[in-house]
């Protein structure tokens, strides 16, 4: 543990020094490249190598039910807070967003590889189930909120959700994977190596990417906002891994899924609630303070939560 997240906060730092070590760089840009690359190649064959080669069992469900539980719950507790402190509407539907979903893939993936490396396939299936429920989610409740709220989300149907998410590539690719390893078929051993190449080159890069997000002015932003986003602190990085523990002991989960499910729901706002949030209108100068400040603060509070796991 003190040899990974020193590693993995290494790499990060590295992306957020970008912004001055390539000045001319237009960071932005390039993250949001190397993004496109993870997303479209990078994490689709890592999907197809460990779903094709890992063992599934209960936690095909268990793992995505106990994300879900905590994601509602979140919702819930953090609509009912911003509510209760006359927050606008449109910041606080972003920091609803922020205080549910977490950032399971480009901090949660490699922390977990990191962590149990003797279990590589196990924990990235792991995280592979937590993307997907998360990531819809993220999606819908948007949608969900925009709907309430007084921005052109909506006028957004359920067909129009469907259809984004049909889009997601990670899902494709999950469903390609199920539907050979249903068939029997092998994979040519080439195949095999392309796809372990490049899953073994996703870690790393979503973790420069996380730091490349990291904006300098956003961190030094945080502490004059804290009174407008204190409470998703509180919710995504406390409430939430304790509601998937609890639910996923509930449900059977137990071991090594239930310990890498509790961490998985103890990271900071995932980066696609940008996506979201520009897409329904709502506010993202406070939930760019907040993320920036949370995945700081997640390295601290990642480590004390895995000894308490041990």
């Amino acid at each position: 543990m003190l040899t990974v997240f020193p590693a993995l906060a290494a790499i990060a730092l590295i992306g957020a020094s970008l912004h001055w070590i390539l000045p001319d760089l237009d960071i932005d840009s390039a993250r949001r490249h190397c993004g496109l690359l993870v997303l479209n190649v990078m994490l689709p064959a890592l999907n197809i190598e460990v779903i094709c080669n890992a063992p599934l069992g209960n936690d095909i469900w268990q793992v995505p039910a106990a994300m879900l539980a905590g994601a509602v719950v979140c919702v819930a507790v953090s609509a009912l807070v911003y509510s209760a402190l006359a927050v606008d509407r449109k910041l606080s539907n972003s920091l609803i967003l922020a205080s549910a979903f977490g950032n399971v893939t480009y901090l949660g993936m490699p922390l977990l590889r990191g962590l149990f490396p003797s279990q590589l396939l196990e924990v990235t299936a792991i995280a592979i189930l937590c993307e997907i429920t998360v990531t819809s989610s993220d999606l819908i409740t948007g949608t969900v909120l925009a709907a309430y709220s007084d921005q052109t989300g909506r006028h957004i149907s359920a067909k129009a959700v469907l259809t984004q998410l049909m889009k997601f590539p990670l899902l494709w690719s999950v469903i390609i994977a199920a539907i050979i390893r249903s068939l029997g078929v092998p994979l040519p051993p080439f195949l095999k190596m392309a796809l372990h190449l490049l899953g073994e080159a996703a870690s790393g890069l979503m973790l420069l990417v996380l730091g490349m997000a990291l904006k300098p002015a956003a961190i030094a932003a945080a502490p004059r906002k804290f009174g407008s986003w204190w409470p998703t602190m509180l919710i995504k990085l406390g409430l939430s891994p304790l509601v998937v523990a609890f639910v996923g002991a509930a449900i059977g989960l137990s071991g090594l899924n239930l310990r890498s499910a509790t961490m998985e729901a103890a990271m900071p706002p995932q980066l696609f609630i940008f996506i979201v949030a520009d897409r329904f209108g709502f506010d993202t100068e406070v939930l760019a303070a907040a993320v920036a400040f949370l995945t700081v603060v997640s390295f601290v509070t990642l480590p004390i939560l895995n000894s308490v796991l041990r």
